[in-house]
């Protein structure tokens, strides 16, 4: 059954999650994490919230207002931060949004859950983001720790509105009082990416942030041409960007819409905007050239 009601959504991440694979190995970086899920499973009940969902290196939490949301990620933060290197080096980031929401049976859905975690993906380590919505809903002595941070534009709202970072520490020496004529400016979502290639459509968000090219079949898109590298390139998600990485012998070719030439990408790097093909070890010129399209989505980056 689908209902729609008001809720508290707050998006916990961990902080640097490949790294903590990649120097701690598998089985060590996997116990960590759990006992990570372990702690969020503690203190939410103790603030009335639930875990929706476990999302990779970070998890997905409703309440039932925007009190309990906030409590609930300063309590967990504060933990988490309790407790230092070496023996768990684990740091945090969230986001929190207030507003209608889609339940179906345990999941939820709509623009307030993708605002949530856009804030959490753009949070820096150790650092609470909530919407104005949330903080306006708050009771005075818990608003009293929230502060202005940045002005966005949000999915769904065509206005720009305040995002506000709540003050979880109890140790506030070592916080720096934002100016607040200089609130900076978050940036858009403007949306997933999407490549067209064989009749096929791939789409890259926050919670699909990798696609490899390549002639070998275990690259999402193959492209069968002996200038192809069997890994030839692969676009990450990095944050709001999309980061084509070549590593190939013979380069990749970019053009971009509205844009004259194509740029040459070879054992480097280049940020995807906007539209434009993609062509793998040929100019876009050459008639052999076998074109990888890509245009911004509709579609929400942080779109769970």
């Amino acid at each position: 059954m689908r209902v729609t009601r008001d809720h508290a959504i707050a998006f916990v991440d961990l902080s640097n999650s490949t790294r903590l694979f990649r120097e701690l190995g598998d089985e060590n970086a996997r116990d960590l994490t759990q006992g990570f899920y372990a702690r969020v499973a503690t203190v939410l009940p103790r603030h009335s919230g639930r875990l929706v969902k476990t999302l990779g290196d970070g998890v997905m939490c409703a309440f039932p207002d925007a009190d309990t949301a906030v409590l609930a990620m300063s309590d967990l933060h504060g933990q988490i931060a309790a407790i230092r290197p070496p023996s768990q080096p684990l740091r945090i980031h969230s986001g929190i949004s207030f507003g209608s929401v889609i339940v179906e049976g345990d999941d939820m859905f709509g623009t307030i859950v993708n605002v949530a975690a856009y804030l959490a993906a753009i949070a820096r380590v150790n650092q609470i983001l909530a919407t104005q919505a949330t903080v306006d809903r708050l009771s005075p002595l818990v608003q009293a720790f929230a502060r202005a941070a940045y002005s966005a534009r949000l999915k769904g709202d065509d206005r720009e509105s305040q995002v506000h970072e709540i003050q979880w520490q109890t140790d506030r020496a070592g916080i720096t009082n934002v100016n607040p004529t200089g609130v900076r400016t978050l940036p858009a979502d403007e949306g997933a990416l999407q490549f067209h290639f064989g009749g096929a459509m791939h789409r890259l968000n926050a919670f699909r942030p990798h696609l490899a090219f390549g002639r070998d079949a275990t690259n999402g898109i193959v492209v069968v041409d002996d200038f192809v590298s069997r890994t030839h390139a692969a676009v990450d998600v990095d944050t709001m960007r999309f980061k084509l990485t070549d590593r190939s012998a013979n380069g990749t070719y970019v053009a971009f819409d509205g844009a004259p030439g194509e740029v040459r990408v070879l054992r480097g790097e280049t940020v995807l905007h906007g539209s434009g093909c993609i062509s793998l070890g040929r100019p876009l010129a050459d008639p052999q050239a076998l074109p990888i399209v890509f245009r911004r989505a509709q579609r929400a980056l942080y779109r769970v």
